[in-house]
C-alpha cells in the first residue's frame, strides 16, 4: 500500500459496503486492510460462486472484482451480477494481470465501470472507486427525479405551475393539457388566469395571497377549456419560494363526475321517478317554512292528502303502463287547479313561469297538495271542488279509449287541526280514509271522528301485547338469488301474525308497533328466531347465504338491542357471518355521529349493514362513505316499468355505478318478469329478490326451494 487519499475522502466512503471477490486470499487481505483505513466497510469473496452467493445478503454499494479466478471467470461473474435488478448499476471495478485491450474491451461491454492493472495502486483505486461512487450516485438522483417526473405527468390530479409575480405559466401535466385541451406550445406564455373561469379567476389574488402566508392551502376552482366549456375542481395550491422565479403550484381534481353524482343522488332524494313531482321530504322542508309564514302572519294553511281511487283495480286489468301514465296525467292536472302560491313542493331551479308544474307524490296513488294563504276554510273546500273536477276528466288511453277517475281527499287546517306539518299529515289522511268510507269522489275535513280510529289502534296495541305474550309470530323468507339465477345466496326475514281472525301483513301493525314502541321487543324475537332459523337450516345451506332483518329506526336509537344483538350472537357465533340488518336511510341521518359509532360495533359482531329502499329517502354520499355500509337496496319503485321507461333504467344504472365506485354490494327488489331480470343482470353484478324468483316462504317451504332452486322455472 502506498499514499493516502485524503481524510476528506476517507470521510465521504465512510458508511459505503464493499465486496472485493478475488481467488488470492492475499489480494483480498490487501484490499480489506486498505479500504477498511478509508472508512468503507469490507466484505471479502475467494469464488465468483460464493460472490453471487451472498451478494444480496451483503448489498454492496461497489465490488472490486478480479479477472482471472479458477472455475467462474470475473467476466461472468460480472454478466451474472448485472442480470440482477437490484445491482443493475452498482460500480464493478475489474482489476486483472492481463494487459491486453480485448480484455478491458469485454469487460466494459458486460457492464464494468472501470478497469484497473495489476500490481494495483491503491491510493489511485481508492480516487477511482470514490469517483465511481459518485458517478453511480448522480445516476440513481437522475433515475430518481425520471421516475417521479413520470408519476407526476402520469398523475390523474391536473398539475399546473406558474410564476408567483406574473403567473406565467412554466409546465404542467398530461392530466392538465387533456382536461384544457390546450396543447404544451399552446399555453407557453399564456397566464394561469387565462385557464380559470371569470368568477375564480376574479377571486385569484386572494387566494395567492392566503397561500403566501400558509404555504399551502385548498380550493375550490372554475376550469375554463380551451373550447370555453368550464368544468370544477378541487385542490391544493402550494407555494414555493425556493425557485427562481418563486413559483405556485396548483395540484387540482376534476369533480365533475362526483358532483353529477352528487345531483342525481339529490334528486332521487327529493323527486319521484315516475312523475318528477317533489316527494315527500322536499314537501316537509318547503311546508316548514310555510307553515312558519302562516303562523306570523296569523292567516291559515291546509293539507290535502289525495287517493286515486281504484288505481290498483286499473293496475290489475289494464296493466300497471296504463296506471303509471294515469298517475302522470292526475300530476299534470293537479298543477293547473291550484294557485302558484299554494306550491310548496317545486324544483327550486325553475323560474316563475314554471311554478306550479311541482306537486307532491307520496308514493304510490297518493299525492299531497298544500293550500296557502287563506283565511276561510270554505276556500280550501272551493279548491278541493276544482281538484276533484279536474281529475274525473275523462282521460285518453293509448288504444284510442278513455276512462274516468275519481279520487278521495281529506282536508287538515292549520293551526286548527295542529300545529306541525306531520299531525297535519296525519289528520289529513285519516280524513281522507273517512272521504271513502263515504262513497269516493269526495272530499273529507278532519273532524273528531278520528278518535274512532284512535279507540281502534288502542285494540290492536292491545292485540299486539297479547301476540308476543302467546307467541303468535312466525317468520317467512323471501329468497335472494344472484342476477343469472344460478345460485341461492340469501334471503330476507318477513314478518307475519297468525292472528285469531287470519295471517296479517307487517303494514297492518309494525307501524303501530314502532309508534308505541313494541316494535323494540318484537326486534329482540324476530333477531332471536332467525338467529335459530339458522342452525336449523346448518348443512342445508349455501356456503356463502346471508339472511337479512329489518331493523328499525327505534332499533339503532336503543342501546338495549346492541347489547341484545351481541348476547344472541355470543350463544350462537356461527350466525354472524349470515346475519345482514336492513336499515332505512332515515334511520342512519337522524345522528350520524352515534349512528356510525353503532355500525361500527355490529360490524365487529361480524354482522353487515344493507341500505334498504335505497333512492326513496335522504340518499347521499356524505352518509354512504361515512359509515361501513355493506350493500344498497334498490327499491321495487325503481324497477317497476324499467322495460319499459329509459329513464328508469338510466336511475338504476346511475345506482349501479355509484355502488361500484365504492365497492358496495347491489340488492334488487321487485324483480317480477323475465325483462325485469334481464335488464338488471346486464347492469352488473347483484342480487335479486322478487316474485319472479319466489313469494316468502315458511321455513318449511324454503327448506324445499333450497333443495330444488335452481331448476325450478
Amino acid at each position: 500500500m502506498s499514499g493516502d487519499p485524503g481524510s476528506q475522502d476517507a470521510q465521504a466512503a465512510a458508511g459505503y459496503v464493499m465486496l472485493a471477490v478475488d481467488d488470492d486470499p492475499g489480494s483480498l487481505l490487501l484490499a480489506e486492510t486498505f479500504f477498511a483505513s478509508e472508512g468503507y466497510t469490507v466484505a471479502t469473496a475467494l469464488s465468483g460462486a460464493d460472490a453471487l452467493a451472498r451478494i444480496d445478503q451483503i448489498a454492496p454499494d461497489i465490488i472490486l472484482l478480479d479477472i482471472i479466478m479458477p472455475g467462474m471467470d470475473g467476466f461472468e461473474v460480472c454478466r451474472q451480477i448485472r442480470r440482477r435488478p437490484k445491482f443493475k448499476n452498482t460500480p464493478i471495478i475489474v482489476l486483472t494481470s492481463l494487459n491486453e485491450t480485448d480484455a478491458e474491451q469485454r469487460a466494459f461491454s458486460i457492464g464494468a465501470w472501470d478497469f484497473v492493472s495489476k500490481p494495483v495502486n491503491w491510493s489511485a483505486l481508492a480516487y477511482r472507486a470514490q469517483y465511481a461512487l459518485r458517478a453511480a450516485s448522480g445516476v440513481a438522483v437522475q433515475r430518481s427525479a425520471d421516475r417521479f417526473a413520470r408519476v407526476i405527468n402520469q398523475s390523474p390530479d391536473e398539475i399546473l405551475v406558474f410564476t408567483a409575480d406574473t403567473h406565467l405559466l412554466l409546465d404542467e401535466n398530461m392530466s392538465a393539457l387533456r382536461n384544457l385541451g390546450y396543447s404544451k406550445a399552446e399555453l407557453q406564455g399564456m397566464s394561469f388566469t387565462e385557464v380559470l373561469h371569470n368568477g375564480s379567476a376574479r377571486g385569484l389574488a386572494g387566494m395567492l395571497e392566503q397561500v403566501r402566508l400558509h404555504q399551502q392551502e385548498k380550493f375550490s376552482l372554475q376550469m375554463r377549456r380551451k373550447d370555453g366549456s368550464v368544468y370544477p375542481t378541487e385542490g391544493t395550491l402550494l407555494y414555493s419560494e425556493d425557485d427562481d422565479p418563486s413559483v405556485f403550484i396548483a395540484i387540482l381534481q376534476d369533480t365533475s363526475e362526483r358532483q353529477r353524482i352528487q345531483q342525481e343522488l339529490h334528486r332521487l332524494a327529493h323527486y319521484d321517478e315516475m312523475t318528477g313531482l317533489a316527494n315527500r321530504r322536499l314537501l316537509e322542508q318547503q311546508a316548514v317554512k310555510l307553515l312558519s309564514g302562516a303562523s306570523r302572519q296569523e292567516y291559515r294553511c291546509a293539507v290535502c292528502m289525495l287517493d286515486l281511487d281504484g288505481i290498483r283495480h286499473i293496475n290489475d286489468t289494464l296493466g300497471p303502463a296504463i296506471g303509471d301514465s294515469l298517475i302522470r296525467e292526475v300530476s299534470s292536472r293537479l298543477a293547473s287547479a291550484v294557485r302558484p302560491c299554494d306550491l310548496v313542493a317545486r324544483d327550486e331551479s325553475l323560474g316563475l313561469e314554471h311554478l306550479g308544474m311541482q306537486l307532491a307524490r307520496f308514493g304510490g296513488d297518493e299525492f299531497v297538495v298544500v293550500l296557502s294563504n287563506f283565511t276561510d276554510p270554505l276556500d280550501a273546500a272551493r279548491v278541493a271542488d276544482r281538484i276533484l273536477a279536474t281529475i274525473a276528466e275523462p282521460c285518453d288511453l293509448p288504444d284510442g279509449g278513455r276512462l274516468s277517475l275519481t279520487a278521495s281527499m281529506g282536508i287538515s287546517v292549520y293551526p286548527d287541526d295542529g300545529d306541525n306539518f306531520d299531525v297535519l299529515v296525519q289528520r289529513a289522511h285519516t280524513a281522507m280514509f273517512d272521504a271513502k268510507q263515504s262513497g269516493r269522489n269526495r272530499y273529507a275535513f278532519y273532524t273528531e271522528a278520528h278518535n274512532r280510529k284512535v279507540f281502534s289502534k288502542l285494540q290492536l296495541e292491545s292485540e299486539l301485547r297479547a301476540a308476543l305474550k302467546n307467541q303468535e309470530f312466525e317468520l317467512h323468507f323471501q329468497p335472494l338469488v344472484d342476477s343469472a339465477r344460478q345460485r341461492v345466496v340469501g334471503a330476507e326475514c318477513l314478518l307475519r301474525w297468525r292472528h285469531p281472525s287470519g295471517l296479517r301483513y307487517p303494514d297492518a301493525f309494525i307501524p303501530l308497533a314502532e309508534e308505541t314502541g313494541l316494535i323494540l321487543p318484537l326486534g329482540d324475537w324476530i333477531l332471536e328466531a332467525a338467529v335459530n332459523q339458522l342452525s336449523a337450516w346448518a348443512g342445508q345451506l349455501p356456503e356463502s347465504f346471508d339472511l337479512s332483518i329489518n331493523v328499525s329506526a327505534l332499533q339503532v336509537r336503543d342501546p338495549v338491542f346492541l347489547q341484545r344483538t351481541r348476547e344472541v350472537l355470543a350463544a350462537n357465533p356461527d350466525a354472524a357471518r349470515n346475519l345482514v340488518f336492513e336499515l332505512t336511510e332515515s334511520s342512519l341521518v337522524e345522528d350520524l355521529e352515534s349512528t356510525a359509532s353503532w355500525l361500527h360495533e355490529l360490524r365487529a359482531l361480524g354482522v353487515r349493514i344493507a341500505i334498504d329502499d335505497f333512492g326513496t329517502g335522504y340518499s347521499s354520499l356524505n352518509y354512504l362513505v361515512r359509515l361501513p355500509v355493506h350493500t344498497l337496496k334498490i327499491d321495487r319503485m325503481f324497477v317497476a316499468g324499467i322495460e319499459r321507461e329509459a329513464e328508469q333504467a338510466a336511475v338504476v344504472s346511475a345506482i349501479f355505478q355509484m355502488a361500484r365506485a365504492l365497492r358496495l354490494e347491489i340488492v334488487v327488489e321487485g324483480v317480477e318478469t323475465p325483462e325485469q331480470l334481464q335488464i338488471v343482470a346486464a347492469m352488473g353484478s347483484c342480487d335479486v329478490q322478487g316474485w319472479l324468483i319466489s313469494k316468502a316462504l315458511t321455513a318449511a317451504e324454503f327448506g324445499t326451494f333450497l333443495d330444488r332452486f335452481p331448476t325450478q322455472t
